[in-house]
């Protein structure tokens, strides 16, 4: 996680914040990890962003290998968490949805713009 830029990891912090939650909820890992498209990922998760700011940090964390992501038309569809991206985040964190919440917080503060 150290090479990817502070949008990079807010995002994906948000996103394994919500996996978490889906997990809570009990949805399966095969649905807690699906984001749909990345239009519904700027609707539901990153409203304050552009929608291209949000492809475009797709695009990094899928160069990554932190998302699974299919694109077509100027939009990635079928944005998924990798098994990495959950790997990583839970030795981080532990499956503390609040702990992810507050990393958020701090990387948000270094993001101008946000």
């Amino acid at each position: 996680m150290d090479d990817l830029t502070n949008d990079a990891k807010y995002l994906l912090s948000r996103m394994y914040a919500e996996y978490i939650q889906r997990r809570k909820n009990g949805d399966l890992k095969s649905v807690a990890i699906n984001f749909g498209k990345s239009d519904s990922i700027h609707e539901k998760i990153m409203p304050a962003w552009l929608p291209e700011d949000v492809r475009f940090t797709i695009k990094e964390l899928k160069d990554n290998n932190f998302l699974n992501a299919t694109m077509a038309s100027d939009v990635y569809y079928n944005v998924s968490l990798t098994p990495l991206a959950i790997s990583k985040m839970e030795s981080k964190f532990k499956d503390d949805a609040s702990k992810v919440l507050d990393f958020a917080v701090k990387v948000k503060s270094l993001i101008p713009f946000i």
